[in-house]
């Protein structure tokens, strides 16, 4: 029965993520032809930069704004494009008084056709569950690929942790291909989940050995919760943030349903790496493959988003809680890669009745440029009509409502609550061709993609349904909701620009 469930959805949603671009040595992405063409709509100025690149060579902070639109603006030289656009809510989504932004950012650099030398450490779980489903087999071979596919000038370290961490091959350049081959061979599963140890040794490998010009990443895979060593959320991640700040990257994989995608996000979004949701035992092979093929140099690092409103109130920010309405939002982006992208939707409340106060809305990017050896920070503000003269942009209030769909139906699905999971399914009925039919008449290839999730999800929900396995199997609905949870986060994490 579960057979019929799990369908190969992260290689469908990588796939559809990649758009068809080409690939080149080491599966490297070849550069879109036009990574950021349809950012500049009709009719908007752009906003440049106040001083030049010189400046921040000498680490001064460039700074750029503008006055009001009425609501769109756009940034687009640099390393970061920017765009911020208002919508009213769409036809499904009650209340006059409400305003949807959308706030996308984008690497404006193309990626090299050369690969950058690597540094990097696979860090293993070899607890005793990594015995299940031939999980740590799949891993294993996974590494075994890396290895084949590294060269001398490349720099591999290999741990494994169970109760403790144990470094298999300390490290060193890749010269002895079978010595590390015979390194893995000895890794068999015991114990439990020291998360810490092995993140710990993994981030103290890549920083030994002196790389200049390599890209340094700690590539860690799990299939379980923190159960030995650190065990706190928050302390795990600043231990990806203290790693950040070294330069050593942090990308995390989870592997089945036992562990928590809350905390493996978080460490790779500190870390400025990237989360990968392994579904089934036989995707880690492909998942390790798709991370490595995105092991480009960091055009921007340390990015933030911060959003702000005058004449009113941040109500939600999707993806995200939010316990009361709040006039500001900051929004830890991390790294950024050439040819990623990324946005950020809220909705926010206009004063109330009476209110002579007229909405204002602040978007600040914030990101240290690695090239130029300073802080650059963009200011974009936007400012509706007056109530009611707003129009609605499908663009903003699609997106709005396949990520609240998604959200819908992973609560339903974590609390059993079928009228809620009815609703979604209500939603997804109509939503998807309506995404796809705008997508396809705009050439919008975002939201082609995002229209291609949602039906793919949609088609997960439906054999759980029909199968009876939203009631009765627990491993069924935590492995739903774990895709639901990854679905957005490629929808608005990192992804490649179509």
């Amino acid at each position: 029965m579960m057979a019929n469930l799990v369908v190969s959805s992260v290689g469908l949603v990588l796939l559809m993520a990649v758009g068809g671009c080409a690939v080149g040595p080491l599966g490297l992405a070849r550069a879109p032809s036009a990574p950021i063409a349809d950012f500049r709509p009709a009719a908007v100025s752009v906003i440049e930069d106040m001083r030049g690149a010189a400046d921040a060579r000498g680490g001064t902070s460039i700074e750029a704004t503008a006055a009001p639109s009425e609501a769109v603006q756009v940034a687009m030289d640099g390393p970061i494009a920017l765009r911020a656009r208002l919508s009213r809510v769409g036809g499904g989504m009650s209340g006059s008084r409400r305003v949807l932004v959308r706030i996308d950012y984008a690497a404006t650099a193309k990626a090299p056709f050369e690969r950058p030398r690597l540094n990097i450490a696979l860090v293993i779980d070899r607890s005793r569950s990594m015995a299940e489903d031939r999980k740590l087999q799949y891993t294993l071979a996974a590494a075994r690929w890396v290895i084949d596919n590294l060269t001398d000038e490349d720099v591999l370290s290999i741990v494994a942790f169970g109760d403790q961490a144990t470094v298999l091959s300390a490290a060193g350049r890749v010269v002895n291909k079978p010595f590390l081959l015979h390194r893995l061979d000895e890794i068999t599963p015991a114990g439990a989940t020291n998360l810490s140890a092995g993140l710990l040794e993994g981030i103290a490998q890549v920083g030994d050995i002196g790389s200049p010009g390599h890209v340094r990443q700690v590539l860690l895979l799990t299939d379980g919760l923190a159960n030995r060593g650190e065990t706190s959320a928050a302390k795990l991640r600043q231990i990806a943030e203290q790693a950040r700040s070294q330069e050593v990257g942090v990308s995390t994989m989870g592997v089945g349903a036992e562990f928590n995608e809350a905390v493996l996000t978080a460490i790779a979004v500190a870390g400025g790496g990237r989360y990968t949701y392994v579904k089934t035992a036989e995707q880690i092979p492909s998942a390790f493959k798709d991370e490595l093929h995105g092991l480009l140099p960091p055009v921007a690092q340390n990015m933030t988003i911060e959003l702000s409103l005058s004449g009113g109130a941040i109500g939600k920010v999707y993806g995200q809680l939010l316990d009361q309405p709040i006039r500001a939002y900051k929004f830890a982006i991390g790294d950024l890669r050439a040819t990623e992208s990324g946005l950020l939707l809220a909705e926010l409340q206009r004063s109330g009745l009476g209110s002579v106060e007229r909405m204002e809305v602040g978007v600040r990017l914030v990101f240290d440029d690695p090239q130029v050896g300073g802080r650059i920070s963009r200011m974009v503000r936007l400012r509706p009509p007056d109530e009611g003269a707003l129009d609605e942009d499908l663009r903003v209030t699609l997106v709005a409502a396949i990520l609240d769909g998604l959200e819908r139906a992973e609560a339903a699905l974590q609390g059993l609550d079928m009228e809620r999971f009815g609703q979604a399914k209500v939603l997804f009925a109509g939503l998807h061709e309506r995404a796809r039919d705008y997508a396809i008449r705009t050439r919008d290839q975002q939201l082609l993609n995002q229209a291609f999730a949602l039906k793919h999800f949609m088609a997960e929900l439906a054999v759980a349904e029909r199968e009876g396995l939203l009631h009765g199997h627990r491993v069924a609905r935590d492995k739903l909701a774990k895709e639901s949870h990854y679905l957005r986060y490629l929808l608005t994490h990192h992804r490649p620009q179509p």
